[in-house]
């Protein structure tokens, strides 16, 4: 889902409309991208270790897992998890069914770019030249709020990792990791100005 918009104002002023100030912004609120929940290991030993869709469990069936390390260690992990999917909207809706493949969707983000223009028109003979100053700027609501205009991408899409042995009992294994998205400061999360200077003749 995708929803854009457009708006764009001209002015001008000055003896014979000889200055022009133009401003537009374009906005964009749109819906992340898909992804799937896998294991980070072979549970179907099918020789792949990224394609293994994971089964979401109850909280009874989860008492019933076997996890890695010593007795403690395991409680520790299965708490983990549990947290883990109760903090997280599609798997606390989906326990007792297998993660769909594409099934989540990451965060709706919202961006504004805005761009001024500045002209000055000015005849030379019989032809009108025009200096123009230019000034983009990218995620203008960055620029306003660091928390503005910040997409939030998956952590790890493969949150718990298992291992079958020779009796076919998978073993589990969750690291400590908490939250399903974190915010993503690459560029495209980050504002970013460009000035430039024409003469149009």
């Amino acid at each position: 889902h995708r929803i854009v918009g457009q708006l764009n104002k001209e002015f001008n002023y000055g003896k014979d409309d000889r200055w022009r100030t133009s401003i537009g912004a374009f906005y964009e609120y749109a819906q992340g991208g898909r992804f799937s929940y896998t294991y980070s290991g072979d549970i179907n030993n099918d020789g792949s270790v990224l394609n293994d869709l994971i089964y979401i469990p109850t909280q009874s069936e989860l008492q019933q897992y076997t996890f890695s390390g010593t007795i403690a260690e395991q409680e520790t992990q299965r708490q983990a998890f549990e947290q883990y999917i109760q903090q997280d909207e599609y798997l606390s809706e989906n326990r007792g069914d297998y993660a769909e493949k594409y099934g989540i969707l990451s965060p709706w983000r919202g961006r504004w770019d805005v761009k001024f223009l500045q002209d000055y028109n000015f005849k030379v003979g019989e032809k009108t030249n025009t200096i123009q100053l230019s000034l983009d700027i990218l995620n203008f609501g960055n620029l306003i709020s660091s928390d503005w205009g910040v997409i939030e991408i998956p952590v790890n899409d493969q949150p718990i990792g298992v291992t079958v042995g020779d009796d076919n009992t998978p073993v589990y294994t969750f690291g400590n990791q908490t939250r399903t998205f974190a915010n993503d400061f690459s560029l495209q999360s980050r504002w970013q100005a460009q000035v430039g200077l024409r003469y149009i003749f």
